[in-house]
């Protein structure tokens, strides 16, 4: 009792996969190439014993009644190849303990093969024999038709059984196969080989049955056309017959046999023509004499009833049979009544009232009694009369066997290829003795029959089947078994034997991890030193910046300002040395972020140039542009990157010109992309570099030489930045240098093409200039609040406002500034980021949440801002920033644009 659900569960195991490998049956039936219920099945059955066996046979005698093909099959047939089918699996586990000291030890190759070898080909060809034989004692077909049936049959066997089976043998512990730890790379590959190789397999011979499906299609096609174009001919065989009679009604019998005669030598296998004259009961008796005076035999209108020919009896019309050729074999029907007729009488009535062809059913003819597979075609005879009226005069008709008329084309066309069924309205068929409906390819296409709708279909003929037999399909799916066989074990080897080397590159890897960890802490700890000691550098030089341009404003002493302005030039000097090192270690960490606005290179340029100019004046070299045309086009980029870049260039070839002079060069090239390349080159005819010094020279804090920084100075920090600028704004920079005679710097930069603006709204610098004043907008009498913990930065930033007549007050954290704000409303915020008792972005986000403070603009004013600063600002939507040092016109441009919002 303890197995009952071992055998259902097995059962609906093997039903499910029995079901799931149909669907890939090959077109001629009895066998699949996809069928995993062996190799599952049998792996089940090394696990759990005979249970497993019983529900299979079970299954296999449901399944096999179950089969369309199968079921024609004896009784007992079907349940001999179930029992055999089992019996194999049985044999298969026989063969391994008889042969196989147990548990195989599955990491030697020759062993595993072995296996392979035996309880895949080796047992599944004995089944395969055995299918073979069945084959060709039951089923009628050709021998190699068998044969790649019983073929598939076997493949598909072992391909299961030797992908599948060793899942089993793999997954859980028994007796024959040793178990190995890493056994779900094996697992994983075998299934998926299994899958793949099937699933090329499925491919390859859908796309090729597809193929011959439709070159069988095609090949029904000019039968088709032909059939058209034969009834098209009888269609105007019979309108010659209406022209024929529309001349005159006084056709002799002679005349009508002489035209029809024509007619009959085109070839069109009809069996008669006839003429039948619309005749009513006044004209009877003159229609029967005229029958009498041609020697008719039997000179009277007949009728057709249940016991045969008669005499037709009395009513108002008739329609009987005048001329027919040939007379021959058809005398009998002249005088028989069309509109009496129990078959053909609704085919003469319609074409009467349609005034068009109207074909009869299949019914026997007078000159071939014994098949019915007659057709007649009826076609209305209309003329007019002296007023003008058409009157039925009568119907001309075609006669015609559907086999006749198709197996001349049938003979050209289609012999051997295909066997053809004609079908129209309610019991009209025409079926070939070959037609058979369960043929491997079929096809059916609705037409027009004269009047009736009808049905061409088409069966493909054993011939054409037997070309089906791809042993090359097969022969690949051998190949790619055997491949999938050598992959799985060689994976398995793989992972086995490998398990120590593993196991010590895990431990290489975890060193190498814990050492690149060290050295990524260590470069993080240099940005951050580098990003803090360029934060205290900016802080004094904030001072030293600030209160300079405050005594430059306010003394009148010239030698006073003579040292100002030297201080001052120091002063940018080392702030742009600073402003290196920072965007250095920016670079480095990941968090230089490029902006994305409209500007003019020439623009940008010019103002460089303009800048510079009286750098090269004082050393009396000449300092020249040299633009194309196309630099005035607009691009789409971080300007203020690009205009550092042109900076450090001119700056360094002014530097290492003594004399001659710098060249500025530039050109916009359109791109096919909406992009454009920007190319500025900066000649001079400086000291030139050395070829072996040239690579390094794009290297952070690296010069051409020692002695060149004790003659020019310099950290070497420039060129290094350009470099990397230029590789974040999709492009690169070239050197071509010779020492004595100077260098050429290349810079092209990919940038996308944008639409010109207002060059009133185009900001050419991060800072005003010092010409810049309260004419735009009104700033004087503006209230500032300065939260600020520095007092030398509240007495600079003080003394800046107050001398654009704006009012300020100071507090020292952001908690004094939430204070300030229960009584006071300023029209505008300056928030230092790190001060003490509360930071600034803390104070900026009480004071956002507030209803009555929200509205007022916050300006972030601080001596560096990263990305995760900006970030954390954008998401209180603070977007402005002061960047210490800073000058008197950094607080004018803020000013000037909020002033709008204040008014």
């Amino acid at each position: 009792m303890k197995q009952i659900p071992l055998v259902l569960f097995s059962f609906l195991i093997h039903f499910m996969l029995v079901k799931f490998g149909a669907n890939f049956t090959i077109p001629f039936g009895y066998a699949s190439i996809v069928w995993p219920a062996t190799g599952v099945i049998l792996g089940m059955y090394f696990l759990f014993g005979p249970s497993v066996l019983i529900g299979a046979f079970i299954s296999l005698v449901i399944t096999s009644f179950q089969d369309p093909q199968l079921s024609l099959l004896s009784s007992y047939i079907l349940v001999l190849w179930a029992a055999i089918s089992t019996f194999q699996l049985f044999l298969i586990k026989y063969l391994i303990v008889r042969f196989y000291k147990l548990p195989m030890n599955i990491n030697k190759p020759v062993e595993t093969i072995r296996l392979l070898l035996l309880i895949g080909p080796l047992a599944s060809l004995i089944f395969s024999v055995v299918f073979f034989i069945g084959l060709w004692s039951t089923v009628d077909a050709e021998l190699e038709i068998l044969l790649y049936i019983s073929t598939v049959k076997w493949v598909g066997e072992f391909f299961g059984i030797m992908f599948l089976t060793p899942v089993f043998l793999f997954l859980y512990k028994n007796k024959f196969v040793r178990q190995t730890k890493r056994a779900t790379a094996a697992i994983l590959t075998s299934v998926f080989s299994f899958i793949l190789i099937t699933s090329i397999f499925l491919l390859v011979s859908n796309i090729n049955y597809k193929e011959k499906q439709q070159n069988f299609i095609n090949t029904t096609q000019p039968f088709i056309e032909q059939f058209k174009i034969t009834q098209t001919k009888i269609q105007h065989h019979i309108k010659s017959l209406d022209g024929l009679f529309q001349a005159s009604l006084l056709v002799s019998r002679d005349e009508f046999k002489q035209f029809t005669q024509k007619i009959r030598n085109l070839n069109t296998k009809i069996n008669a023509l006839a003429w039948l004259p619309y005749v009513t009961h006044a004209q009877r008796a003159v229609f029967e004499s005229s029958l009498a005076e041609q020697n008719i035999t039997d000179p009277q209108i007949k009728q057709l009833t249940n016991s045969g020919i008669s005499v037709a009896s009395e009513q108002l019309s008739y329609i009987p049979i005048y001329y027919i050729e040939p007379m021959d074999h058809n005398t009998g029907a002249i005088g028989l009544d069309v509109s009496t007729h129990p078959i053909v009488s609704e085919s003469a009535i319609k074409a009467t009232q349609t005034r068009s062809y109207a074909l009869t059913p299949l019914l026997s003819l007078i000159s071939n009694p014994d098949k019915v597979t007659g057709m007649i075609v009826y076609y209305p005879i209309f003329v007019k009369n002296n007023l003008g009226v058409e009157e039925f005069k009568g119907l001309v008709e075609a006669t015609f066997e559907i086999n006749v008329l198709l197996s001349e084309i049938y003979e050209q066309l289609g012999k051997g290829r295909f066997a053809y069924e004609l079908s129209y309205g309610d019991n009209n068929r025409f079926r070939q003795i070959n037609y058979n409906v369960n043929s491997i390819f079929t096809y059916t296409l609705d037409t027009q029959m004269f009047d009736k709708k009808a049905s061409l279909s088409f069966a493909s003929t054993l011939e054409l089947e037997s070309k089906l037999v791809t042993w090359t399909h097969l022969s690949i799916m051998l190949v790619g078994s055997i491949i999938g066989i050598v992959f799985v074990m060689f994976v398995f080897f793989i992972v086995t034997f490998n398990s120590n080397l593993t196991r010590k590159i895990n431990e290489s890897t975890a060193e190498l991890i814990k050492k690149n960890d060290e050295l990524e802490a260590a470069n993080q700890a240099k940005n951050l030193f580098l990003a803090n000691i360029s934060h205290e550098y900016r802080t004094p030089l904030n001072a030293i910046i600030g209160f300079t341009e405050i005594a430059t404003r306010e003394t009148t002493d010239l030698i006073a300002k003579s040292y100002l302005f030297k201080i001052d030039n120091a002063s940018n000097i080392l702030l742009n040395i600073v402003n290196d090192v920072l965007d250095l270690s920016k670079m480095q960490a990941g968090e230089l972020n490029l902006e994305d606005i409209p500007f003019q290179p020439s623009v940008v340029t010019t103002s460089v140039v303009e800048m510079l100019n009286a750098n090269a004046k004082d050393k009396s070299i000449s300092l020249v542009c040299e633009f194309e045309r196309s630099f005035d086009r607009w691009v789409e980029g971080d300007e203020l990157r690009f205009k550092q870049i042109i900076i450090n260039l001119l700056t360094n070839a002014i530097k290492f010109t003594p004399t001659g002079g710098v060249k500025v060069c530039g050109e916009c090239i359109d791109n096919e992309d909406d992009t454009r390349t920007l190319i500025l080159k900066v000649i001079d005819t400086g000291i030139g570099i050395k070829v072996e010094d040239q690579e390094r020279l794009f290297t952070s804090f690296a010069q051409a030489e020692d002695s060149t920084t004790r003659k020019y100075g310099g950290t070497g920090l420039g060129l290094s930045i350009v470099k990397q600028l230029c590789g974040l704004m999709g492009g690169d920079i070239l050197l071509s240098s010779e020492v004595g005679k100077g260098s050429e710097f290349i810079v092209k930069l990919t940038l996308p093409k944008a639409t010109p603006i207002d060059k009133v709204e185009h900001v050419q610098d991060n800072h005003l200039t010092e010409q810049h004043s309260t004419e735009d907008f009104s700033i004087q009498n503006m209230n500032v609040l300065v939260v600020e913990d520095n007092k030398i930065n509240q007495m600079i930033v003080q003394k800046q406002l107050l001398s654009l007549s704006v009012r300020c007050d100071l507090v020292d954290d952001g908690q004094q500034a939430l204070d300030y704000l229960d009584d006071k409303i300023p029209d505008l915020i300056l928030m230092d980021l790190q001060m003490p008792v509360m930071d600034g972005f803390t104070a900026a986000a009480k004071i956002k949440q507030d209803v009555k403070l929200k509205n007022i603009p916050i300006v972030i004013l601080s001596a560096s801002v990263g990305k995760v600063d900006r970030d954390k600002a954008a998401e209180l939507y603070i977007f402005d920033f002061i960047y210490k040092p800073f000058k008197q016109a950094d607080l004018v441009k803020v000013l000037n644009k909020f002033a709008p919002a204040i008014k």
